[in-house]
Formats: C-alpha cells, structure tokens, sequence
C-alpha cells in the first residue's frame, strides 16, 4: 500500500517558505523505501514559487534514489505551479572556468600583443 501525507495535517495552508518545503521533503524520504509515495493537497490554498523550487531541489536533485510521488486533490495552481518548476530546474555540475590575464608595463606593449592576436 502507498503511504499518504495530508499536507494540511502536517504544513500551514500556505505553502510558502524554504524551510517548510525541506521539511516536507524530509517527511517524504522517511518513506522512501516504499518507492512511492502519495501528497494529498486537500486544504491548501496556495503555494510560493520559493517553496516549490526548493521541494523539488530537495527530492529530484539531491537524492539519488528516484521514488515517484502521487499528487492528489492539489488545485489547478500547484500543478501549474510544480510543473514549471520541473521544467526549470536541471541538475547541474559546476563549471570551472579560467579566464587568461594579461599584465602590459605599457600602451606599446599592448599594442604590439593585439596586434599577433
């Protein structure tokens, strides 16, 4: 059987902070080992786009070990709402760049360098 959180049993009806989305995302992966895990919305009227951002950073780029997750009674908002997020979010490694620096003593010096460039 699917374990479900009601989210209005366990967050504010505004969804709408960093840390409440890390809270929840915490909540989620204490079931992860099921592989699926049902978020019943009934009762919440809103969700922030910070909030949003940082649940799915939280489950989809952090953690390694995928699970799929039931979104239930959520209003057409959230969904638009998670979907945009998904769809911006990527998981992204570092790129390291360096820039080469030129020192010149003066302007002939630079010239003359610009100038076999």
């Amino acid at each position: 059987m699917t374990p479900e959180l009601k989210l209005i049993n366990l967050l504010p009806v505004t969804l709408d902070s960093r840390e409440a989305a890390t809270r929840l995302a915490d909540m989620v992966r204490e079931h992860s080992g099921n592989k699926q895990i049902a978020l019943d919305f009934s009762g919440i009227e809103f969700m922030s786009r910070s909030f949003a951002d940082q649940f799915h950073k939280e489950l989809y780029l952090r953690d390694e070990d995928a699970f799929e997750i039931v979104i239930k009674n959520a209003d057409a908002f959230i969904i638009r709402m998670l979907d945009a997020v998904s769809k911006t979010q990527t998981k992204r490694k570092a790129v390291k760049k360096t820039h080469q620096v030129a020192s010149y003593n003066d302007l002939k010096q630079m010239e003359s360098f610009l100038m076999s460039w």
